[in-house]
């Protein structure tokens, strides 16, 4: 009898639990219905105006955080492809490409901008940096036909002057100096790059006069005496080692088999040719490096003179839209 009492006692008690938690989510359910729905979570979008999102892109241009800039002209355009910066906002876009060394990608950006917006004051800016882009990948051809072409469409004087240096610079940058002064000397007093032009034609004349060792000549050379190859790729130190030890060795073979050594005189044989072909070898090596170093030199020199602003007005138009401040 007493056991049977706990057991109904006990299960009164689990009835009454189920009981309790079935009453609380009901309440709960019925209390959450009426809550408004903006009221039941906290957080709302942040709604940005078309302004502040191209003006956050151009605090990250500024810092230099270009792929999250792109992100944010992105995200205007794709908002507010009507809006009267969106033009601004497009052409941002390829110049980050460009500044953070993505040639590729910032040729794709600014062919669309050509195509998208043809007639827009901008145009100029895109067609420079198109050039420009062309000249990064190594496409100076391209790149000049593309500055012939703005010449050919006859734009302000400014323009025309900027695509007739950049033209010389191309072709300077190549070693083609003959066609770099005449490019450059297109560049009239009256014009902005004059003095920049005037600089480059002074580097051009010097560089003329620097002439490339020939890779096949030193090889020649050392041939025909061991040494000489290095000497004519201005290494006399290397020229000297050349020539004393192949000529040491060549003896010291001579002499064993002039004294019936013949099995010394072989031994020495084989390090002579070893001597005599590394000595080949070498020369042709020193002018390869030689020539390599003298065209780092000159892209060192003529470096500076490439580095142009995106600000850099190019039309009345153009200064005004391309000016951003913080």
């Amino acid at each position: 009898m007493t056991r049977n009492s706990g057991r109904t006692r006990a299960g009164r008690s689990h009835h009454v639990f189920d009981g309790l938690l079935l009453l609380t989510v009901a309440v709960t359910m019925f209390l959450g219905s009426g809550i408004p729905a903006h009221a039941q979570s906290p957080l709302h979008p942040m709604e940005f105006s078309p302004e502040q999102l191209l003006e956050f892109g151009h605090h990250l241009f500024s810092e230099q955080e270009y792929f999250r800039a792109i992100g944010e002209y992105q995200r205007f355009l794709f908002l507010y492809p009507d809006h009267p910066q969106a033009q601004n906002a497009a052409l941002r876009i390829v110049q980050c490409y460009f500044r953070g060394k993505r040639w590729h990608r910032a040729l794709g950006a600014v062919n669309t901008f050509l195509r998208d917006y043809p007639q827009s004051s901008l145009r100029w800016e895109a067609r420079f940096l198109k050039a420009r882009t062309l000249g990064e990948l190594g496409r100076g051809e391209e790149a000049r036909k593309e500055y012939e072409s703005i010449i050919e469409d006859q734009p302000e004087r400014p323009l025309v002057a900027e695509a007739w240096y950049l033209i010389g610079l191309s072709y300077a940058k190549e070693g083609r100096w003959l066609e770099a002064d005449q490019a450059l000397s297109q560049v009239g007093s009256e014009d902005w790059f004059y003095a920049r032009a005037k600089n480059v034609q002074q580097i051009v004349a010097e560089e003329s006069e620097t002439k490339q060792k020939n890779p096949s000549l030193a090889g020649l050379l050392a041939a025909l005496l061991p040494g000489a190859g290095h000497l004519y790729c201005d290494r006399p130190r290397d020229a000297a080692i050349a020539f004393v030890f192949t000529g040491v060795f060549a003896w010291a073979t001579y002499e064993a088999f002039n004294q019936d050594h013949e099995g010394v005189g072989v031994g020495l044989g084989l390090i002579t040719a070893a001597f005599y072909g590394g000595n080949i070898y070498s020369a042709v090596n020193v002018a390869h490096k030689y020539n390599d170093r003298e065209e780092q030199r000159r892209q060192e020199r003529l470096a500076p003179y490439g580095k142009i602003s995106f600000d850099q007005p190019r039309a009345p138009s153009v200064s005004l839209s391309l000016k951003f401040y913080f």
